[in-house]
């Protein structure tokens, strides 16, 4: 794919940003702010060479890691590329970081930085003999309903829902804006599979539906209810 241009000299070697509760989708962009010296490092490595840092999810256990040993990390996580940046005079760091492409950890490396390093492979989309269709009408009107019950429809998103955008990156976007729980949103991203991720999207979508629209029905009868003729 042509935009993937700029990642043809990738090395499947890439610097680790863990975060507690952060998962970054591919074709999505998150703000971050960095200020611990080990990830101030990690940004001054990526921004002089090729921006790309990989984002990250610590793996929730009861577990405390054995003493001297990282916190785990999830399986899949996010190739992302800084596409804005700014230093501040302290040397703290905002930019902004798209994500690019799903990468699955193999073994983190070694080596002298204050940053965690890792060896991955990325994951492509991979598309089943399914039809996108009646499946991508239900999705789009789905997601123009839940929204427009929340109030939160967003004229960009709106013209992606209408546009002839590959499912793939769809979903990935409309997961990025639906806000999901972490845990919920690490699963989406594990999974390559675009026809499974739609399914997934659509019966939390149909849920969503559900639950507003009760919202909507109480809120709209009246408390008191009036009295009985009878």
């Amino acid at each position: 794919m042509d935009d993937d241009f700029d990642l043809r000299g990738f090395t499947n070697v890439c610097r680790l940003f863990p975060l507690p509760n952060g998962v970054l989708f591919p074709h999505s962009v998150l703000p971050l702010h960095i200020f611990e010296p080990r990830y101030r490092q990690m940004t001054e490595d990526a921004v002089k060479s090729d921006k790309l840092v990989t984002l990250a999810r610590y793996r929730p256990t009861n577990e405390d890691a054995p003493a001297g040993e990282p916190p785990p990390l999830e399986s899949v996580a996010c190739l992302g590329q800084i596409v804005q940046h700014e230093k501040l005079p302290d040397g703290r760091f905002n930019f902004l970081l798209l994500g690019r492409k799903r990468v699955r950890l193999k073994r983190e490396i070694p080596s002298g930085k204050l940053y965690r390093i890792a060896e991955v492979e990325i994951l492509e989309d991979s598309y089943g003999d399914e039809p996108e269709e009646p499946r991508r009408s239900e999705f789009c009107t789905l997601f123009r309903t839940v929204f427009e019950l929340k109030q939160a429809q967003d004229v960009d998103l709106g013209g992606l829902l209408d546009s002839q955008l590959p499912l793939g990156p769809l979903t990935d976007i409309a997961a990025h804006a639906m806000g999901l729980p972490p845990e919920l949103a690490q699963l989406l991203l594990a999974e390559p599979e675009v026809n499974r991720r739609l399914d997934a999207l659509l019966e939390i979508l149909r849920r969503v539906r559900s639950s507003e629209e009760r919202k909507a029905g109480r809120a709209a009868r009246p408390f008191p209810p009036p009295f009985s003729s009878n």
